[in-house]
């Protein structure tokens, strides 16, 4: 597995660098009419607009990244106390109920 890493980053770089050196003409660059340049290379155009794309991306994900860490954080002894009283009360009404005769009455411990 890790010759295939290995590979795809060399074909990666490899590509890169093609599209470097076959890029190196300079091109005008006009942000706004009082901001410009008149001799950017065009590499270095190609590689701003890849980052910002990256950091574009990156920044769309974090919300749905947030998202989910919480949803994966512990719940609080509040919420798996009121869990554990709830299982019991239920298991006590089935037992009084006689719809269960072999229920245990203690309840199960989260891990």
């Amino acid at each position: 597995m890790d010759v295939i890493a290995w590979i795809t980053r060399l074909a990666f770089f490899l590509v890169a660098l093609w599209l470097a050196l076959e890029n190196t003409v300079t091109v005008p660059l006009r942000l706004s009419a009082a901001l410009q340049w008149n001799s950017v290379p065009l590499v270095l155009v190609m590689l701003a607009c890849f980052v910002a794309g990256v950091l574009a991306g990156t920044l769309a994900l974090v919300p749905r990244m947030l998202r989910r860490r919480r949803a994966r954080a512990p719940a609080p002894r509040s919420v798996i106390a009121e869990q554990q009283a709830a299982e019991l009360a239920l298991t006590r009404a089935a037992r009084q109920g006689g719809a269960a005769g072999d229920l245990e009455l203690e309840p199960r411990t989260r891990r």
